[in-house]
């Protein structure tokens, strides 16, 4: 009976290990998260902007970094290959963290030569507490340390994503490189769906305190103004999407206007203080944020807009200065606290 017994351990032991092998073996070959191989440009399976991006930023050759939440996502890297003459790169992690993206950052330095960073501002994560911000980041992706990869090879997730991409492959069901996580193609923007994806708020009848996001907005800002201050011969371009009139209604209803141009104001005061970064602030283009058509919701804006920004951007349209930055929050100011909401759902 003890010798079945070491024999049924000893069989079960190598069944485990040969089980193993195979989960090791599917990820190293199929490589989903591109760890040992780079993407093929002519079409990929893309499903995980965290995990993914890893590989990017791995095995791309680069100078330019795009980076942001899910409003830069619908920007595509080679657009800006074109407008400032670089090689760039795009990771996008949505409702993204300010230290991810710093890990990330760091991971693109020890790979490539970076010379410019583009990365999107978003106020809404600026204002939320770091301590709210996701966990998601699989870390052990972003270094080049061999000595964890089997954190990767023996993953169960990276295993179901092996098989995932197989099959996606086996169906032709791919994206070019340049439209990695783009998602603007299978999203409608319409008038009628910003509003549909738009949650209006009840009026509290109240006025947010002027200082009610700054407490947050500085311990984000301190993780940026790190990397301007650990890069100094690296150019970074902040850009303020446009977020739509919808988002000013929902600042309005919620007594939270001022509250959130003293943020604005303060982070542009805060990054103009750096000789190496630079701020794009879309964010009071009234043609754009008044035409509904040009958003899935109250923020998230269409490819045919982020193309138009993204050329506008070196020749200094929307760029803010020591000079000019407060004439356009002030005239910003005056236009959202004046125009008419109501009017907005009103017929014809």
């Amino acid at each position: 009976m003890k010798q079945a017994g070491k024999r049924w351990c000893a069989g079960l032991l190598a069944a485990a290990a040969a089980l193993l092998a195979l989960c090791a073996g599917t990820v190293r070959l199929v490589d989903p998260f591109f760890h040992y191989h780079p993407p093929d440009p002519e079409g990929e399976v893309w499903f995980d902007q965290r995990a993914q991006g890893a590989g990017l930023l791995r095995s791309q050759s680069y100078e330019t970094v795009l980076m942001g939440s899910s409003l830069a996502a619908n920007y595509r890297p080679f657009w800006f290959d074109v407008f400032y003459e670089t090689s760039t790169v795009k990771v996008t992690f949505p409702n993204g963290g300010f230290r991810e993206f710093g890990t990330a950052l760091d991971y693109a330095y020890d790979c490539q030569d970076v010379k410019r960073v583009i990365f999107g501002l978003d106020p809404n994560l600026l204002a939320r507490s770091p301590e709210e911000e996701p966990e998601e980041l699989p870390e052990y992706l972003y270094d080049k340390n061999p000595w964890n990869d089997g954190q990767y090879l023996l993953n169960k997730d990276a295993a179901f994503r092996s098989v995932y991409t197989v099959l996606k492959k086996g169906r032709g069901q791919t994206q070019p490189l340049q439209d990695a996580f783009v998602w603007d193609g299978n999203v409608f923007f319409s008038r009628e769906l910003a509003l549909a994806g738009y949650e209006r708020p009840e009026p509290t009848g109240e006025t947010a305190a002027a200082d009610t996001f700054l407490e947050n907005s500085r311990a984000n800002l301190k993780e940026v103004t790190g990397w301007l201050e650990a890069h100094p011969d690296t150019d970074f371009i902040f850009f303020f999407s446009p977020y739509s009139i919808l988002f000013w209604d929902k600042m309005e209803r919620l007594g939270q206007t001022e509250a959130m141009f003293t943020m604005l104001e303060d982070t542009v005061q805060t990054l103009l203080a750096y000789d190496n970064a630079e701020l794009q602030f879309f964010m009071a283009d009234r043609e754009i944020m008044t035409n509904l058509d040009n958003y899935a919701d109250h923020i998230h804006i269409a490819g045919r807009v982020t193309y138009r920004l993204a050329q506008a951007m070196p020749t200094g349209q929307y760029r803010l200065s020591r000079e000019t930055y407060r004439e356009v929050l002030d005239g910003l100011r005056e236009f959202v606290i004046n125009y008419d909401y109501d009017s907005i759902w009103e017929p014809g």
